[in-house]
């Protein structure tokens, strides 16, 4: 016995020893990406998604002090209704010189009934709950309800309308510039007719047109062809900063995503205009929908929370909603951000119940959150614990967003075609993942993703199929230029994936890419201020209230 245990002491002395002198584990980066971004190639696969969200990722969500509570436009004794008061300090909200800074209306705790559509049309103004446990709500009648069928096709509110609308005007601004050469994928300087126009310091939106359908297929590396109802369309746009100028040489702050070709794309900087709505949030609220059957796909009725449209720097956070049947709906937008969703239904929607289209209705909703002629758009801190038939979406021609950091119950990251893409999707649980990378859109509108859509960080209860639509599982047809890194894909179909897609199952981090990029692009350029330029005869105050405050240090 003595002998026995002596044996075993020398054995586990020899193992700790062996041990001792085994090399390190070797940690497993992607090559897309490398430890910290040192792979990285801003011409190459995978784009920079690090301008995503409010101010471009560059400040954070503003807190302002509250204003005013909408229960003082209700006075003792008023027999005015939750609604006529909510109104009444909305209007009062919108009679406030935009001078004044932020408006801050707020409700308290409580149970709240909304019968009417409600507008944030200003500029700087947040209508914020006392939190969505807290404060809730109650919608008794569906938008078709209040204003009968929508104008999009059998009448349903599918991608438009909210009980509550965040909306701007749909002008523009007049064109400040030209581009004049070729620049390539990647840079970030580009020639213009002329700069003078153009402010050091200031945002301009690149708008990409498209030339007899060249750069439309440009946008899937020229490896299929789009479809022809989208040629010679701005259906592209790319915010950013100009950070220098030098004679007609504009110095930008981002990348340029896609290459400038005289012949293929035509790309003019128009400045944000001011009159569109921007620095508008809704916050701390649930709403809770009036239960019935979801009528169907393209049927809704119109139990839908919140939409954005025509704005920029805009935001919903802690939000909740109770049988929706569209959650968040972002349209014509930049720079939007959805932090901090909880969707849920009182009891299943779901039902077998044949709709007009002969169809069951075997879900609780239509979207969680989707963003569509949108750009920038960061979605996150999301928990969708209901079955909708499109959990997170990036609907026609939504680009450069990011859907990061939350978890669905057994949901799906839909790519809706239609020049949809590039985004990222990042650090998501799926939950079960039956259908986590499928997607929907009619065949007539191309592909589903365009070039450097990511899956980064994907996590589901089970291996799942490779992104997919109405062909097999892996098709090319989904989209030819792909990324999927950290994702666990079923071994089989992983072999028959399509061969220009980009595919790593294990990598050791990072978990996030959005905040990997993020912190990459802050430690290289550390924040320098920008001086702003006013032009001769422009006023500085004004220039100055336009400019963004610099994210600090």
């Amino acid at each position: 016995m003595a002998c026995t245990a002596l044996l075993g002491s020398r054995l586990l002395l020899a193992l700790a020893a062996a041990a001792a002198v085994l090399p390190p584990a070797v940690a497993v980066y992607s090559s897309l990406w490398g430890k910290e971004g040192e792979l990285w190639d801003p011409a190459g696969a995978l784009p920079d998604f690090s301008f995503a969200g409010y101010r471009q990722g560059n400040e954070e969500l503003p807190r302002p002090p509250a204003t005013r509570s909408v229960t003082e436009f209700r006075p003792p004794g008023s027999n005015l209704s939750d609604t006529e008061m909510i109104k009444a300090a909305l209007a009062w909200a919108h009679a406030q010189p935009l001078a004044e800074g932020f408006v801050v209306l707020t409700l308290p705790p409580g149970r709240f009934e909304l019968s009417e559509r409600i507008y944030l049309n200003r500029s700087r103004l947040v209508l914020r709950g006392a939190g969505r446990v807290r404060t809730r709500l109650y919608v008794p009648h569906s938008l078709t309800d209040l204003y009968g069928p929508s104008h999009e096709g059998a009448g349903g509110y599918v991608h438009f309308g909210g009980i509550v609308t965040v909306s701007g005007t749909a002008a523009r601004g007049e064109v400040a510039a030209t581009v004049v050469a070729d620049a390539a994928k990647g840079s970030k300087t580009v020639q213009v007719d002329d700069a003078s126009a153009l402010l050091v310091g200031q945002y301009y939106v690149l708008n990409f047109k498209d030339v007899d359908g060249k750069f439309n297929n440009a946008m899937f590396d020229d490896l299929v062809e789009a479809p022809a109802k989208y040629a010679d369309r701005t259906r592209t746009k790319v915010a950013a900063r100009v950070t220098g100028i030098e004679g007609q040489t504009v110095t930008l702050e981002r990348h340029l995503p896609y290459a400038i070709v005289q012949g293929v794309n035509k790309v003019t900087l128009v400045p944000r205009d001011p009159s569109m709505t921007h620095d508008t949030g809704v916050e701390g609220l649930t709403f809770e929908f009036k239960w019935e059957w979801y009528a169907g796909h393209h049927l809704e009725r119109g139990w839908n929370a919140i939409e954005f449209s025509d704005v920029y720097d805009c935001w919903a956070r802690n939000i909740g909603t109770v049988n929706a049947d569209n959650g968040i709906l972002i349209n014509d937008a930049a720079s939007v951000t959805v932090e901090g969703i909880k969707m849920q239904v009182s009891r299943t929607r779901r039902n077998s119940i044949p709709n007009k289209y002969g169809e069951d209705t075997d879900s609780d909703g239509h979207w969680g959150v989707q963003h569509a002629n949108a750009f920038d758009v960061l979605v996150k801190q999301f928990d969708i614990r209901c079955s909708m038939l499109h959990d997170l979406g990036t609907g026609s021609s939504g680009k450069f967003s990011v859907i990061m950091s939350g978890r669905l119950q057994d949901g799906n990251l839909d790519l809706h075609r239609a020049l949809s893409g590039p985004t990222l999707h990042t650090d998501i649980d799926v939950g079960k993942g039956s259908n986590a990378l499928y997607s929907g859109g009619p065949d007539s509108s191309g592909p589903n993703a365009a070039a450097g859509t990511t899956w980064w960080g994907i996590r589901s209860a089970q291996p799942v199929d490779p992104p997919k639509s109405k062909r097999r599982p892996g098709d090319c047809a989904f989209g030819p230029v792909l990324n999927l890194v950290g994702v666990d894909i079923k071994p089989a179909e992983a072999l028959r994936m399509c061969a220009t897609w980009h595919y790593e199952r294990d990598i050791d981090g990072p978990v996030n890419l959005y905040y990997a990029q993020l912190a990459r692009r802050k430690r290289l350029e550390r924040w320098v201020p920008l001086a702003v330029t006013v032009p001769p005869g422009a006023a500085p105050a004004a220039a100055a209230q336009e400019a963004p405050a610099p994210a600090p240090a």
